[in-house]
């Protein structure tokens, strides 16, 4: 892999990805699709982690739960003889405080049931806009690992579930087998991103800063079919908040590429 590029020519390429990632970003936020299934992914209530720990100990495998009632407003029906999964529910009631004002108190919990969407039938949900990259490129990809393994990640390659694709782990990366090449990038920019000491940031900024960098690299070395804006609009970014991080993002990408050509050159 040689490299042809400048460090002022490799600034304004990145930058050129990453503005081209920002509006198709935005663009897949107002897509009819994208907002058809965030309209019903809106309507499934949020669970605790102790909820979402006891929903996986009764159904591993059970993806979007619904009470009874919710699943008939959504079109579909709880089948006969199908088994609830039991969860807890807050039991609130009004009291009168200390000021005379009356104001809500938990005052414990009742168990209710809940059924994944495997358990009913009906109106069809949904499917996720696509949001995988599957391309792989071989060559590129050895180079990724020798890269990782240089910074102190190892990379392992084996069947992670549930429709993840790739974890980064600080000083780990785990990679599915089925993972396209750009997974890999995306889960070495959170190595080189966030697991460093002192750097706080949100799921949202996480998420569009690894995928920034994923995208940005893998149309430097020609990788198509790349779904980074639905995965993006997915996570919540928008082109103005990936912008906003355009210098983290490009600096990283450079570091990236330049280390994969094997000829270092600064990044201002």
């Amino acid at each position: 892999m040689d490299n042809h590029n400048s460090s002022s020519d490799l600034k304004v390429r990145i930058t050129e990805h990453i503005q081209e990632l920002a509006q198709a970003t935005d663009a897949a936020r107002v897509s009819e699709e994208m907002l058809h299934y965030l309209d019903m992914c809106s309507r499934f209530h949020q669970y605790s982690p102790c909820n979402v720990w006891l929903i996986l100990m009764s159904q591993p495998n059970a993806s979007q739960v619904a009470g009874f009632k919710k699943w008939q407003g959504m079109g579909r029906c709880v089948r006969k003889g199908e088994h609830g999964i039991p969860i807890l529910a807050p039991i609130i009631t009004n009291v009168t405080n200390d000021q005379d004002e009356e104001e809500q108190r938990l005052v414990g919990f009742k168990v209710v049931f809940v059924f994944d969407v495997s358990q009913t039938d009906g109106e069809p949900l949904p499917e996720p806009p696509d949001w995988k990259s599957p391309e792989k490129n071989a060559e590129l990809q050895e180079h990724l690992i020798r890269f990782a393994e240089s910074k102190g990640i190892q990379v392992q390659v084996k069947s992670i579930g549930r429709d993840i694709q790739g974890v980064s782990l600080g000083g780990k990366v785990i990679l599915d087998p089925e993972a396209g090449t750009k997974t890999l990038i995306h889960e070495i920019a959170h190595e080189l991103l966030h697991h460093v000491e002192g750097v706080l940031t949100s799921g949202t900024t996480r998420e569009l800063e690894a995928e920034s960098v994923a995208y940005a690299v893998a149309k430097h070395f020609g990788i198509d079919g790349l779904s980074s804006p639905n995965y993006n609009a997915l996570h919540g970014a928008t082109a103005e908040k990936i912008m906003e991080h355009l210098e983290r993002i490009r600096n990283t990408t450079a570091e990236i590429i330049q280390a994969l050509e094997a000829k270092p050159v600064p990044v201002d």
